[in-house]
């Protein structure tokens, strides 16, 4: 699509649409690396949110990782299977369901962090070093001033349901 003239980006004037298909291709990118490890960018997520907060319940996590709470007990589920999680509570609708990151776990984030931290390196994409670091620190800028922003999804997050 073209657009009318040339005092009208167009669809390249949409911020969101091109952070939209940016973050698509770099979704991408980092699914195809981590691939080769046996995981996906959400179960990168999970496991990275564990190391650093020792247990949460699964609808934290859903949160953390931005995946709807009713997707997160199969995720979890053949994470668990794997041996990558534990979950330290009983299984029961409605009550508290700890997650806690396993030793193999550990060892799985261990040795993937290069590889999605490579991940970043955007030079074929037409960025240089400086400029991969510029976009992060503007990505975060946005992260870090709507961390707790209402979500046009919210009814799908309740804020505090316990564990589904």
């Amino acid at each position: 699509m073209q657009p009318s003239d040339d005092a009208d980006p167009g669809l390249d004037g949409v911020l969101t649409w091109n952070l939209v298909r940016v973050a698509r291709f770099a979704g991408y990118r980092m699914t195809l690396a981590l691939a080769d490890h046996g995981i996906n960018p959400i179960h990168f997520g999970v496991l990275a949110f564990l190391a650093v907060y020792p247990e949460m319940t699964t609808s934290e996590i859903a949160r953390a990782v931005l995946v709807r709470p009713q997707s997160m007990s199969p995720l979890l589920d053949g994470m668990e299977q794997r041996g990558l999680i534990r979950r330290t509570g009983a299984r029961a609708r409605g009550r508290r369901n700890p997650v806690q990151i396993t030793d193999t776990g550990r060892q799985t984030l261990d040795a993937v962090w290069g590889v999605a931290q490579a991940t970043s390196d955007l030079g074929d994409a037409g960025l240089t070093a400086d400029e991969s670091r510029q976009l992060n620190e503007l990505l975060l800028k946005i992260v870090r001033a709507t961390s707790d922003a209402p979500r046009p999804d919210a009814s799908l997050y309740p804020a505090s349901d316990g564990d589904a």
